[in-house]
């Protein structure tokens, strides 16, 4: 077997080890900011500056600019503490993964007009909190709660170079969800569903135009992630609990679709060692995370009303030296959830708004490369005063939550 063809494998067999671990909250809504080490460095702001193999998940038009065929991997270690009612969150350390390969057979980045494979597989978006104080609400019903939801996507893909200024990417997104759920209640009875999945496919669909030597130009389209269905076989618990108000089945049902995005990105070179990036994102959250279908609960929708994101994200990267290259960014999207809506997404906090990053690339030879980078969320609180009588029981007299995050990435890179 050829040295390409061995390393083909093993960038498939990282991925779908990786994919088994554990994924965590995200930080624009429930998605991740970036994909791997060098993206996250730049906050995300990657979509008209192709940074490594896993631009085949951000645009996939952009592996057509990879100078080398390239091996990346690596993962991330996040930490997002969060509190409830002054409570803390028991699970606070998460492992993300991130593995990807492209295929310049070419060789070079030159507007000879060639086709280009990639295939990334990247943990890339999640949410989940284990609330398991017996005072967590107060007054309130509500003592525990505790969400898992794990989301993973593969691309496998390709671009067409047509020459120094165009490339076109289309990429079948494979997406895999697990999800789990319970709540505690203080009559003592409790409300599980224990981790299911569900498969979905997408598509990408991407754009990387060089206007000149000093602008280039990249937009992306990312179509809705159509899942099946999560389902739980459960045992119904007695109606005349609070546990039987929320589950009235022994088979409950959940659709969670994955929202369309578009994504338009600018980069610009005023010097040769500098390149600035400014990227806009829609995240269109409001059509699957407003209203969710559900069977076998007390309500035929869960009403997460989640509002769509505008994401703005801003990047430097400057080569210092041949061997060191250092980056910086700031990623800033408001909170889809509104204070009113906080009891419906106390399993699914979302809510920080505003990131600083920063990081680095060294090639300790012309083949292998290594990145680190480091991301912060500014801490965010929302607070919600309950008035009604139902909420007041449920939840006592006020919801607060807040949640601060911290990133810790790492990639090797390998080309030939």
């Amino acid at each position: 077997m050829s040295l390409r063809k061995r390393l083909f494998s093993a960038a498939i067999a990282a991925g779908l080890v990786f994919g088994a671990a554990n994924m965590s909250h995200a930080t624009n809504g429930y998605y991740m900011i970036a994909t791997g080490a060098k993206s996250l460095g730049m906050a995300g702001a990657v979509v008209a500056n192709p940074q490594d193999a896993s631009t085949i998940i951000q645009n996939p038009a952009g592996i057509a600019w990879l100078r080398n065929t390239t091996f990346d991997v690596g993962g991330a270690i996040f930490t997002p503490p969060r509190k409830m009612n002054g409570h803390k969150s028991d699970s606070n350390i998460f492992m993300i993964p991130s593995a990807g390969f492209a295929y310049n057979p070419m060789g070079c980045n030159c507007g000879t007009p060639h086709f280009v494979f990639g295939i990334g597989m990247y943990g890339i978006s999640g949410m989940g909190v284990d609330w398991s104080n017996n005072n967590l609400t107060g007054t309130g019903r509500l003592k525990k709660a505790y969400s898992n939801m794990q989301m993973m996507e593969m691309s496998i893909g390709g671009a067409y170079r047509f020459n120094d200024q165009l490339s076109i990417g289309f990429a079948p997104v494979f997406v895999y969800q697990a999800m789990g759920l319970e709540y505690g209640f203080s009559d003592n009875s409790s409300a599980s569903l224990d981790t299911t999945n569900a498969y979905g496919l997408g598509f990408d669909l991407g754009v990387v135009y060089k206007l000149n030597d000093m602008i280039q130009l990249g937009l992306v389209y990312k179509s809705e992630r159509w899942m099946q269905k999560l389902e739980w076989n459960v045992t119904k618990p007695s109606p005349t609990t609070a546990a039987g108000m929320m589950i009235n089945s022994n088979k409950v049902k959940m659709r969670l679709n994955m929202p369309q995005q578009i994504a338009l990105g600018v980069n610009f070179r005023p010097i040769e060692p500098l390149r600035l990036e400014a990227d806009v994102r829609w995240i269109n959250y409001h059509k699957v995370m407003n209203e969710v279908d559900t069977t076998g609960m007390g309500q035929p929708t869960w009403n997460f009303h989640w509002h769509n994101q505008w994401v703005f994200a801003f990047g430097a990267e400057y080569q210092a030296t041949r061997a060191l290259t250092l980056r910086a960014g700031f990623n800033y999207a408001k909170s889809p959830i509104k204070d009113d809506d906080l009891n419906a997404n106390i399993v699914a906090p979302a809510i920080v708004e505003t990131h600083l990053t920063a990081g680095l690339s060294y090639s300790f030879t012309k083949n292998l490369e290594a990145s680190f980078a480091y991301a912060h969320a500014f801490e965010h609180k929302q607070s919600h005063k309950n008035t009604s009588v139902q909420n007041l029981m449920m939840y006592g007299p006020e919801t607060k939550i807040k949640m601060h995050q911290d990133t810790f990435a790492f990639q090797l890179s390998y080309t030939f």
